[in-house]
């Protein structure tokens, strides 16, 4: 037994001498066995395994944590599409129909129709009838009376759609004009411009044919003719083409006549070129080895005087410059055809690209002419240009021939005709419609805009623009090919006039050049401007002041001045 117990506490010292003990800075030797050994309690405990436990972190104090804000969702706008597409306007028995190319369909917008005009963005039309002049919107049909007890005739709108122009006699002009027809209407004829958010009207001048530039602030009109030759029943010569700005003040002539060889007999029938830079116009020479010459013109809009471009016969339509302002369609009214002609073969369709020069022969000699003929069609009663300039309708007699000899008599009557569809190089395409009156004109009216509104305002653009994602509450943009819309709502008044404006849109544009602000007729300021994108690249534009927001359009430079009645258009028709 006792031998057991000093193996058992043999072992146990060879534990403890086995045992690890961590080293001290001065270490002792351990103490020698003795040889006999009492059992007792060991003074030093042998080293017991403990588990590893997990450390535990004492709960900290609550401190307060910054929580981030939940993000604010910017409602976006209500869209509404457009209402309509682009359609080309005519008279069937005397009542305005509308009709879409693309599908074919038709609808009646007024009824009794003497003359109309659309305004830039497309959504009015001024109708004059034997009652006055209405205004109707393209989209509801709804008609509102602007002037009563009037016989109207030649309507303009301004580019804002807030004001037109119109002529108004004692009696209705007898049509389609030739030179006595014309006379007597601009000799009886006074010119009035009215101002619809103001429903005021002022008077211009006697005169006829008044048309507004695309910058809204010039209008040029027909001067009536003040004397009677001997051998005419009517007051016939001597006349002038007169510019106006939108009060009816300035007045200039940039064309005369009178009577001599060189000036003709009257002039008549002005248009402006899409950038109004140019000015065009017809002047009647009058009676020339058996013809009546008529030559239209194409002058600077500042300095007067002009180039022929072409040299007809009879009597003509006013110009239509195509929307790019490089061709001009013309409608030649041969009412004195010395071949004793009469109906659809006595009108005829010039397109002229105004480009180069060319040389024709006319009874006093060789004629230096501005541009290329690049067309003449015969039969062709009225044209228009499509908005985008890509095609041209023409109003043709019923089962009409293109390629009928133009020699022959073929088309005499007076009735109801039928349009066409042409390339803009003169090429006829399809058929689009029959049963338009005889000499009807025709407007190709644009298509509905797209209208984007939120609860602080509404902008309108076209369908293939793109409607921008909202940053900010305050803004409405949309954009395409480098061309902009874009409203924002504005507190401070002090950023909305003409000193602020351009640097509370400076993420829009950086403006460089700004004109003074011209005061429209619903209170608003529009002010013309240049400058450069966020890109770089240079734009010119118009900014529209109200008293709650600033609207901004504007184009890549180049492309403005063609561009600009659309461009004004837009920033007028946002609210």
């Amino acid at each position: 037994m006792q031998h057991r117990l000093w193996l058992l506490c043999l072992f146990i010292l060879a534990g403890c001498a086995a045992a690890t003990v961590p080293p001290s800075p001065e270490s002792s030797p351990l103490p020698s066995a003795s040889p006999t050994i009492v059992v007792t309690t060991p003074t030093n405990s042998l080293p017991t395994a403990v588990p590893t436990l997990t450390p535990t972190v004492a709960a900290a104090s609550p401190v307060a944590t910054a929580v981030p804000p939940t993000p604010t969702t910017i409602a976006q706008p209500d869209v509404v599409v457009p209402a309509y597409p682009a359609e080309i306007m005519f008279l069937r028995n005397g009542s305005l129909v509308a009709l879409d190319p693309a599908s074919g369909q038709e609808r009646v917008l007024a009824s009794g129709v003497r003359d109309w005009a659309v305004d830039a963005s497309g959504r009015q039309i001024a109708i004059a009838n034997d009652q006055g002049i209405s205004i109707v919107d393209r989209a509801s049909g709804v008609v509102r009376s602007v002037v009563n007890n009037r016989t109207a005739y030649g309507l303009s709108w301004t580019s804002d759609g807030l004001s037109f122009a119109y002529a108004a006699a004692s009696e209705a002009p007898v049509l389609p004009f030739d030179w006595e027809r014309w006379s007597r209407w601009c000799a009886a004829a006074t010119v009035y411009i009215v101002d619809l958010p103001s429903a005021t009207e002022r008077t211009i001048g006697p005169g006829c044919d008044p048309v507004f530039a695309s910058d809204g602030r010039r209008l040029a009109y027909a001067t009536p003719p003040t004397m009677q030759p001997a051998f005419l029943p009517f007051p016939g010569q001597t006349n002038a083409i007169q510019l106006v700005n939108r009060a009816g003040a300035n007045a200039w002539n940039p064309a005369t006549a009178d009577g001599s060889p060189d000036q003709g007999y009257l002039v008549y029938a002005p248009a402006w070129s899409p950038d109004a830079r140019e000015l065009a116009y017809q002047r009647f020479l009058g009676y020339q080895a058996l013809v009546d010459i008529n030559l239209t013109m194409i002058a600077d809009s500042s300095a007067g005087g002009g180039e022929p471009v072409l040299a007809g016969a009879g009597w003509h339509r006013p110009p239509a410059f195509a929307p790019d302002g490089e061709r001009v369609a013309i409608i030649e009214y041969n009412f004195s055809d010395a071949r004793g002609f009469t109906g659809y073969d006595i009108w005829k369709l010039y397109l002229v690209e105004l480009r180069g020069e060319r040389t024709e022969f006319l009874p006093g000699g060789d004629l230096t002419l501005r541009g290329q003929l690049i067309a003449r069609i015969p039969r062709i009663v009225a044209a228009a240009w499509s908005p985008d300039g890509s095609s041209l309708a023409v109003l043709a007699p019923a089962a009409w021939n293109p390629t009928a000899d133009a020699n022959n008599p073929l088309y005499a009557n007076e009735g109801m005709g039928e349009i066409w569809q042409l390339l803009p190089q003169g090429t006829p395409q399809r058929r689009l419609t029959t049963a338009v009156d005889y000499a009807s004109p025709l407007v190709w009216a644009p298509a509905d805009l797209v209208t984007a509104q939120t609860a602080s305002g509404t902008i309108r653009f076209p369908a293939d623009w793109e409607l921008l994602p909202l940053a900010q509450e305050s803004d409405l943009m949309a954009t395409a090919n480098g061309r902009f819309i874009g409203r924002r709502t504005v507190a401070d008044a002090s950023l909305l006039s003409a000193a602020g404006w351009a640097q509370t849109v400076a993420d829009w544009v950086t403006v460089v050049d700004a004109e003074s602000p011209y005061q429209l007729p619903d209170g608003s300021q529009l002010i013309a401007f240049s400058g450069q994108r966020s890109d770089g690249s240079a734009i010119a534009g118009v900014v529209r002041l109200t008293s709650t927001a600033i609207i901004v359009s504007f184009a890549p430079q180049a492309e403005w001045p063609d561009y600009r009645a659309s461009g004004i258009a837009l920033v007028v028709a946002a609210r």
